[in-house]
């Protein structure tokens, strides 16, 4: 009776260490799976469950300054966007950098069939005429979290992203200009997101300057810099966040140093046509970190009086068109609250064309403003995180608006310029994409990896849910 009781707890004994060792394996496998010739990894100690199952680096932390949720407040859809069959097939004048990765190599290309293959509103539309026009590629959140630092870090410390943006070189390639929200501060002085995940109780954003790399390799040109991280590194996180951004050569606006005199705002100029890019904030965190002068002078928070300035500056410079990015509303919802609508409304009155809105780190609807001077500005509430490695499937889901601007009088450099056309390309990303990492992928991808399919799946039914 002993010994088969005895037997009895080996048996049990030796399932248990089974089932451990199966754990291991399961925290292992991506680690075992990344390709050892694109990245090193630096990072012993930290385990595959940590890399790709990362916690929340959460901008909802308590004591963020972000807003509260307005409940039951209606969702109306815009209706007047259309979808391209197609990229226009212009050539690109985005400075394009040489690639980042460690052989000189460039990101393996992928078929790139699946783009603008799934619309998410409206009719197909027709590209307009390339003489005389402007494309534009307006994307919002580009965050550059912990998780992202670590699946990105190579063996020398260096850091390459083109893993995320390798899918979607070429449908920038094809824009004049490309732009983003960089809601990251690039400060040496400070600790990085890897280190410190939290100042003063407030989730840390803080990455490495090599990020911006991998920003130019994926054809990325111009960035806006206002958002409620602008400040995670206080006076000094601004100064060398603009030093490196001025050291890649990316132009910017909303953050600036104490002594700056210029525009506040970038003007973008091609084929005759110019469009000035504004960049505002309602939301900064860490603001005792700077005196209310520095703030004044250092970060563009938005003001009904300020919008209405710095448009008619740009106006009386040549503006065409004018797009104010606005970093506003609530994280992870997808309800648009009272106060943006009616700050929406004071921004396309003040004369922009275009407004394109951040912050809630998921998708918001979009809506055509009628103005009282006769005018239709589409307004995108929120074009979610780009990229990030937050946890919710709703971080990951994403919208790339397209735009190509065309003088309505051709020959007539005095004519009005308006958009010919706007376009949505439905994008997740996906944690991992044929060994590789952090994938901004089109829904419309068509993949072998049956997780990865029934993911896309998944973000094409919300993402139509936002922009029916």
């Amino acid at each position: 009776m002993k010994t088969k009781r005895w037997n009895r707890i080996k048996r049990l004994f030796t399932a248990l260490i089974i089932v451990l060792l199966l754990d291991v394996l399961l925290l292992l496998l991506p680690v075992i799976r990344k390709p050892s010739d694109t990245k090193g990894s630096g990072r012993e100690n930290i385990s595959g469950a940590e890399l790709l199952n990362e916690m929340p680096e959460g901008e909802n932390l308590p004591g963020s300054d972000s807003a509260i949720n307005d409940a039951g407040e209606a969702v109306q859809p815009g209706s007047d966007l259309c979808i391209p069959s197609g990229g226009t097939g212009k050539e690109t004048s985005a400075e394009s950098s040489a690639t980042v990765r460690e052989d000189g190599s460039s990101a393996p290309a992928k078929d790139n069939s699946g783009f603008y293959t799934e619309p998410v509103s409206g009719d197909p539309g027709q590209p307009a005429d390339e003489d005389g026009t402007v494309t534009l590629c307006l994307m919002g959140d580009l965050m550059c979290l912990a998780g992202q630092q670590y699946t990105a870090e190579r063996g020398d410390g260096t850091h390459d992203y083109t893993d995320s943006f390798y899918l979607l070189r070429d449908t920038f390639a094809v824009c004049d200009f490309v732009i983003g929200n960089l809601e990251t501060t690039l400060s040496e002085s400070n600790p990085y997101s890897t280190a410190e995940r939290e100042v003063n109780e407030q989730p840390n954003c803080n990455a490495p300057a090599d990020y911006l790399a991998s920003l130019k390799w994926a054809g990325i040109t111009h960035l806006v810099t206002a958002n409620n991280h602008s400040l995670d590194g206080g006076a000094v996180g601004v100064k060398e966040t603009l030093a490196h951004l001025d050291e890649y050569s990316i132009p910017h606006t909303g953050t600036y140093r104490e002594d700056y005199e210029g525009s506040r705002y970038m003007m973008l100029e091609k084929n005759g046509i110019r469009i000035a890019v504004l960049s505002f904030t309602e939301l900064i965190n860490q603001r005792a970190l700077v005196t209310p002068p520095q703030l004044s002078r250092m970060i563009d928070s938005y003001s009904r009086a300020d919008v209405g300035d710095r448009i008619a500056q740009a106006r009386a410079d040549g503006a065409d068109f004018v797009i104010v990015y606005e970093h506003w509303g609530s994280e992870n919802v997808h309800e648009v609250r009272s106060y943006q609508r009616q700050h929406a409304e004071e921004i396309a009155a003040a004369g922009a064309d275009l407004i394109i809105g951040s912050h809630p780190h998921c998708l918001q609807e979009t809506e055509t403003i009628a103005t009282e001077d006769g005018r239709s500005v589409p307004c995108f509430y929120s074009l979610g995180n780009v990229v990030s490695s937050m946890t919710r499937n709703i971080n990951h889901d994403t919208v790339f608006v397209q735009v190509t601007l065309q003088r309505q009088n051709a020959g007539d450099s005095a004519g009005n310029v308006a958009a010919a056309s706007i376009s949505l390309l439905p994008c997740h990303v996906l944690t991992y994409l044929d060994g590789h990492y952090r994938v901004i992928t089109p829904v419309g991808y068509q993949t072998d990896d049956e997780k990865a399919a029934a993911e896309l799946a998944a973000a094409k039914i919300r993402i139509n849910a936002i922009f029916p």
